[in-house]
């Protein structure tokens, strides 16, 4: 959307907010969907089963140790070989699309945990039941954290709509009041139109201000957290603007003290 000021300011505002909301809005949707995968892929972890057995020997006498040493040595049992592998390829078929790796054991490591994705590397002793358990307990907890992440998101796409819609009314504002010359205007309607115009550039203070605000603050649930300037960093970091609604009302008050001036030098020139 773009405008002409009145009084042949020959700036032009287009605004980079609705681009933004259309970024946040592709996100949020990303995002949900990697809940969904985190939700299948511990569907898939708790279905398989554990091997408790190769854990047992500890408390057996020496001779039967040692007859199980030669299992451990030589690895985990073929059926512990079997569920981890089956683990990792649950993990490439439904969290890996949605992370950015390097690698698959890379996005394991970065979604779950560097220990986690050791402990279940081909080498490693099998999934036991406490590493099963682990296991579980990492993955809902990512499945909250992107919940809550989608949430701010939507939080933030909707805070962000609200506002270029506002910014959308002023633009086209001053955009019908362009069709009018100046010189066509009498004293009080061009005092009229200056008294406006701070009006409008009154908003943008207050719509900047709640920006800000908004920008300051977190969403909580429990001890997880996601700082808004973070969240911002993560969906406008490639854009034009890193905060496109701060940039627009920037823009647009620039504008709208352009309008001022123009009437202003128009009031001057009929006293």
């Amino acid at each position: 959307m773009t405008a002409d000021p009145p009084g042949d300011a020959g700036e032009v505002v287009e605004l980079r907010t609705p681009e933004a909301v259309e970024r946040a809005a592709a996100e949020r949707d990303r995002i949900e969907e990697k809940v969904e995968a985190f939700a299948a892929f511990g569907d898939r972890v708790a279905e398989l089963s554990a091997d408790a057995g190769r854990r047992a020997g500890a408390a057996k006498p020496a001779a039967a140790r040692s007859a199980q040493s030669a299992v451990v040595a030589g690895g985990a049992s073929t059926q512990s070989v079997e569920t981890t592998a089956n683990v990792r390829e649950a993990f490439r078929e439904t969290v890996l699309p949605y992370a950015e790796p390097e690698s698959p054991q890379q996005a394991m490591a970065d979604e779950l945990s560097p220990e986690l994705t050791t402990a279940l590397s081909p080498a490693a002793a099998g999934l036991t039941p406490g590493l099963k358990d682990q296991l579980l307990s990492r993955v809902e907890r990512r499945r909250r954290e992107c919940r809550l992440l989608a949430d701010a998101i939507e939080t933030e796409r909707e805070r962000l709509d609200e506002l270029g819609e506002e910014l959308g009314r002023i633009v086209d504002e001053v955009a019908d009041a362009d069709e009018t010359p100046l010189l066509q205007l009498g004293f009080e309607e061009l005092r009229e139109r200056h008294d406006r115009l701070a009006e409008l550039r009154e908003r943008c203070d207050r719509l900047a201000a709640d920006r800000q605000a908004a920008i300051r603050g977190a969403r909580r649930d429990g001890l997880t957290g996601v700082r808004q300037s973070e969240l911002l960093d993560h969906l406008y970091g490639d854009l034009r603007a890193a905060h496109p609604g701060l940039a627009d009302l920037a823009r647009l008050d620039a504008v709208l003290a352009d309008c001022q001036r123009v009437v202003r030098d128009h009031l001057c020139s009929r006293v």
